[in-house]
């Protein structure tokens, strides 16, 4: 009973929290409601599906642009539904498997189908039973997040929480614990599907992860067809997809290409049939191109080991037969079959088409180029970034337990001279309403006009006239740059934009009508192209208020939400430009240091080596998906090693979700 119990508490309290989120929604309050009931039930009577889902969904999943929600995304609602269906599913199940032990005429269940297998997701899993090693390890860990993200909530202000939160507030420390613990709430679901049915769950993770790479591909091609183009290799422009939370850098894409790239060798390994190996083929080509287009050495590196893993775990198959003939004898291994001719030659296009991606990206511009030659330079930099970061754990008990999770911007920018924030945003209530306070970095011109306001607008018609209008006010002249810009996230294709100067009148607003143009070489492709409002403090005073925001289109309609920040910063977004170095510390280890001490960052690799052992000695190894597992945590620790991966949410999460699938992977399970 009390499994039951807890279980059915899991499943309400996942389900409540997600509901409460959706309500509170800036933009779809209703729909989100609707969709998460839906996507429960769907979890509760397909209970393998969100293996599938949450991967595929994950780099898509997000609206922080339009939302102007940094703590908080969508994705967060697909896992919290999840949670509620699962935990729902497996507190039934127990009731039913109670209710039918009382009988006194037993017989066997009715196992569950799904996708042609026979499931009995109603078993208790055997992990209920047997608190094992790898549960104390994980248990501990959790332990290690929830104290550093008390920790973190102290040293914030305490539980003061608000929606629109940016990375120096409270909320700032769920949102780097959130991953880890969602991760958590659905390993009890997990490690019972790899109990019941290990085939079919790692056939709907390896086929969400394809999806999810596929999705992730196919955005970066329309990225770049936007801007700067398809092969224009030399502009500095790098890909970032749909992983918005890089706006003020990051490596989110650069972790989850490392987590994805396998399953796509996965994809093209286990095809069936020709259509199969085809399409898998061409997610080969998109992924390799989202890979090159990233401009990320850490990237190149990361994938880079992933294959030689999977070559070392997945021998090409006149290696497999020597070997073979070795064990067993030429004659035996002459019954081995030998691959269809067509996967043969196919095999060999598709490396060829591989490698002259590479060369194309290489020779056709000259930024690839640029970016390796500046590694020696950049890495030198970055051990100064290490040295500083470190220079933060000044006591014993900071440097055993850390500073607490989601600190580092905050603690870094307020104590390491010359490294302050670049700008920042805060809604003043004044009088009747309320406006908006953008704050510069002053008296450093590296940081100049490193921070800009956004709001994303509709694709904007060539040729067009948009009227924008606004009340600013300035304690001291002040130079304030306004444009209506093509842009992605963080470079602009195409931009109408202006200067203004502020006469500086203190208690005084002033009344700005401008008029913009559409350019004629904006949005190109399909869907149209994304625009966004940028407002960005240059220079003179170190605040300007802002006001009553309307920007209005040639047929007359309000192109603007919440001009007059009413609801907080609902809508509105920001970015960085070329400095992000108080935002990340560039290194998954460092920043576990940083954020949970010495006992944090020796239970993350003591978790990540039981992982990786489970793949390469233990009960796993022999599973189909080991070595793709096996070549995905390899090639994120590699690319950890220079970015920071553990405050990008998303793809957080699908480190910890692999993870804990690699942990409980089993040769034997059915």
């Amino acid at each position: 009973m009390a499994l039951i119990l807890t279980h059915g508490v899991l499943a309400t309290l996942a389900g409540l929290l997600g509901a409460f989120i959706a309500q509170h929604h800036p933009l779809w309050p209703s729909s989100l409601n609707t969709i998460l009931v839906v996507w429960c039930l769907a979890v509760y009577w397909y209970p393998y599906i969100w293996l599938f889902v949450l991967p595929a969904l994950l780099p898509v999943a997000g609206f922080s642009a339009w939302t102007g929600w940094i703590g908080i995304d969508e994705f967060d609602l697909l896992v919290l539904g999840a949670a509620a269906g699962c935990h729902a599913r497996m507190a039934t199940g127990q009731l039913r498997s109670i209710s039918q032990s009382k009988l006194v005429t037993r017989q066997p269940p009715e196992p569950q189908r799904f996708a042609g297998q026979s499931i009995d997701t109603c078993r208790e899993p055997e992990w209920t039973r047997q608190f094992g090693f790898t549960q104390i390890w994980l248990g501990a860990l959790a332990v290690s997040y929830l104290w550093a993200t008390l920790r973190g909530l102290a040293d914030a202000g305490g539980f003061s929480l608000g929606w629109f939160q940016g990375y120096e507030d409270p909320l700032n420390s769920l949102r780097i614990a959130k991953s880890f613990l969602l991760a958590m709430l659905l390993l009890p679901a997990l490690r019972s599907q790899l109990q019941n049915g290990a085939a079919l769950a790692g056939q709907c993770l390896a086929a969400g992860m394809a999806s999810g790479l596929g999705g992730v591909g196919l955005a970066v091609i329309w990225e770049r067809n936007g801007y700067p183009g398809l092969l224009d290799f030399s502009t500095p422009y790098r890909s970032t997809a749909l992983f918005w939370e890089m706006h003020v850098g990051g490596a989110a894409i650069d972790a989850f290409l490392a987590l994805a790239v396998p399953f796509a060798v996965y994809a093209v390994v286990h095809a069936r049939t020709r259509w199969h190996w085809v399409v898998a083929a061409c997610l080969a080509v998109v992924a390799g191109h989202a890979c090159l287009t990233t401009f990320s050495r850490a990237v190149y590196l990361g994938v880079g080991v992933s294959l030689l893993v999977l070559a070392w775990r997945l021998p090409v198959p006149w290696l497999r037969r020597f070997r073979l003939a070795r064990a067993i004898g030429p004659v035996a291994t002459a019954r081995v079959p030998e691959p269809e001719p067509w996967r043969r030659w196919g095999g060999r296009l598709l490396v060829s088409v591989l490698i002259l991606e590479v060369l194309t990206v290489l020779c056709l511009g000259d930024f690839m180029g640029s970016r390796v030659s500046a590694g020696e330079r950049d890495l030198v930099g970055r051990l100064q970034h290490w040295q500083e970061g470190l220079s933060l754990l000044r006591t014993l008990p900071e440097w055993l337990l850390g500073r607490g999770l989601g600190r580092f911007p905050a603690s870094y920018s307020q104590t390491i001279p010359g490294r302050a924030m670049p700008g920042r945003l805060q809604i003043v209530e004044a009088g009747e309403g309320s406006h908006l306070r953008i704050f510069r970095l002053p008296h450093s011109a590296r940081a100049s006009g490193a921070f800009e306001l956004l709001q994303r607008v509709p694709a904007f018609v060539a040729g067009s006239t948009y009227t924008l209008a606004m009340d600013l006010r300035a304690p001291h002249p002040a130079k304030l740059r306004v444009g209506l810009c093509h842009q992605h996230l963080l470079y602009a294709a195409n931009c109408a934009q202006t200067g203004l100067t502020l006469s500086g009148k203190d208690e005084q607003w002033d009344h700005f009508t401008l008029t913009f143009t559409a350019g004629k070489d904006g949005s190109r492709g399909w869907p149209p192209w994304l625009g966004f409002l940028s407002l960005r403090l240059e220079g003179g005073a170190d605040f300007v208020d802002v006001d009553h925001l309307s920007l209005i289109n040639a047929n007359g309609h309000q192109l603007l939400d919440n001009g007059d920040f009413s609801s907080d910063m609902a809508h509105w977004f920001f970015a960085g430009r070329h400095y992000f170095l108080p935002w990340h510390v560039d290194s998954i280890f460092i920043e576990t240091l940083i954020d949970q001490g010495a006992v944090g960052l020796l239970l993350l690799l003591g978790l990540l080596g039981l992982a990786l052992a489970n793949l390469l000695w233990g009960r796993g190894r022999e599973h189909v998906l080991a070595p793709y597992l096996l070549a995905a945590l390899t090639g994120c620790l590699v690319v950890g090693m220079f970015s920071s991966v553990l405050d990008m949410p998303r793809s957080a999460f699908l480190l910890y979700l692999l993870t804990c699938f690699a942990l409980f992977l089993e040769e034997g399970s059915p």
